[in-house]
C-alpha cells in the first residue's frame, strides 16, 4: 500500500510537470505558436475594447463614420503588411503561424496605443 501511495505520489508529480511544460512558451514550436496566438487574441481584445470606448465619446455620426472607416482601413493595412513582411502561410512552414502572430500583435499594440491617446484627449483639436 505505501508504494502504491508513493507510485501515486510520482505519477501526479509527472502530470503536474506536464502541464507545467504545456504552458512553456519556448518548449516546442507548437507552444510558442500557440502563446504567440493568445498574445494576439489579448491584444485584439484590447484593440476592442479601445475602439468601442472612442466610439461610445463621439456624438457626430459623421465623425463614428470616420473612426469606423479608418479602423477598417487599418485592419486592411495591418492584414496587407503583415503579408508583406510575414510571407503566405503556404510559403512559410511552421514557422509561419508564430511569425504572422507576432506581426500582428506588434501591429495591433500600436494601433491600441493611438486609440488610448484619441480616447485619452477630451479636449479642443482631440478627434470628438
Amino acid at each position: 500500500m505505501r508504494y502504491m501511495m508513493i507510485a501515486l505520489g510520482m505519477l501526479m508529480a509527472l502530470g503536474i510537470g506536464c502541464s507545467a511544460q504545456a504552458e512553456d512558451c519556448d518548449a516546442t514550436q507548437a507552444s510558442m505558436n500557440q502563446c504567440a496566438s493568445k498574445a494576439y487574441a489579448a491584444q485584439d481584445a484590447e484593440l476592442n475594447k479601445q475602439y468601442k470606448a472612442q466610439m461610445a465619446y463621439l456624438t457626430s455620426p459623421s465623425q463614428k463614420k470616420a473612426l469606423q472607416d479608418a479602423q477598417k482601413k487599418w485592419i486592411a493595412f495591418r492584414d496587407a503588411d503583415c503579408l508583406y513582411q510575414v510571407g503566405k502561410r503556404e510559403d512559410g512552414g511552421s514557422l509561419w503561424p508564430l511569425s504572422q502572430a507576432q506581426c500582428l500583435t506588434e501591429q495591433t499594440k500600436v494601433r491600441v496605443e493611438q486609440l488610448k491617446a484619441y480616447t485619452a484627449c477630451r479636449q479642443e483639436g482631440c478627434p470628438k
